[in-house]
């Protein structure tokens, strides 16, 4: 029997994913490098202007193809000055990030051989990291409010007049389409409450989709210049 799996096929980044991607600390420093610097082109300190770096096999560093000036991809990161080496860092954010319920200090220091102290340092950094707040951006952004709650067949009959959504938790949420995620709890749901958050959190000119409730009624006009597009639920499909 195929056991369904809840992540899809593309989002899924398995141990054994890990260990062929990250094979050494040298493939964790181009990975890196790649991140910061696609293809090697990066501003050189001396010559002002962006140009082609080459990796120096003997240091962890590269080097500009014209002056020979050096620059870490490693440099104002939490890798920086760290004696840790690289692949370690990278297994446990991957374990940070990769189980639902969370892990302590305590694991990092069994799963990566290290001390406590380093372990907490570890933990302390990659976790500030993960809560740091960011903007959504892109072609299809979808919004939507929803109320949390027991249902209401499982309510008592007392609370039951007070209607569908006065003891629920309102929760707003904002999602790129197969990408990142931010839901925040809100007081309500009007439009005094969640335009303000979309301005904060979502990136100007991006393309919002929305339902036809009224609070949505004036993203068009924003400052933050949202192309908006309405999907009505109720309209009947012939």
């Amino acid at each position: 029997m195929k056991i369904p799996q809840p992540i899809p096929a593309a989002r899924r980044f398995t141990i054994n994913d890990f260990n062929n991607q990250f094979v050494d600390n040298d493939a964790c420093l181009d990975w890196l490098m790649e991140q910061r610097h696609p293809g090697g082109v990066a501003p050189c300190s001396y010559c002002k202007i962006e140009r082609k770096h080459h990796r120096i096999s003997s240091k962890k560093a590269w080097a500009c193809d014209y002056c020979g000036t050096y620059i870490s991809p490693m440099a104002g990161t939490i890798f920086e000055k760290s004696r840790t080496p690289l692949r370690l860092w990278f297994y446990a954010m991957y374990l940070m990030s990769a189980t639902r319920c969370g892990i302590s200090a305590k694991q990092i220091q069994r799963e990566c051989g290290v001390t406590y102290k380093t372990a907490w340092r570890m933990f302390k950094q990659i976790r500030t990291l993960m809560s740091e707040d960011f903007c959504l951006e892109g072609d299809h952004i979808d919004v939507d409010e929803s109320y949390l709650g027991g249902a209401l067949k499982n309510k008592h009959r007392n609370k039951l007049k007070q209607g569908t959504h006065k003891d629920k938790q309102p929760v707003f949420g904002m999602v790129e389409r197969g990408g990142r995620v931010i839901a925040r709890v809100v007081p309500d749901a009007k439009e005094k409450t969640i335009p303000p958050i979309m301005a904060e959190r979502i990136l100007p000119k991006s393309t919002v989709f929305s339902d036809c409730y009224t609070t949505y009624d004036k993203v068009a006009g924003m400052p933050a210049q949202f192309t908006h597009h309405r999907i009505n639920h109720s309209a009947k499909i012939m």
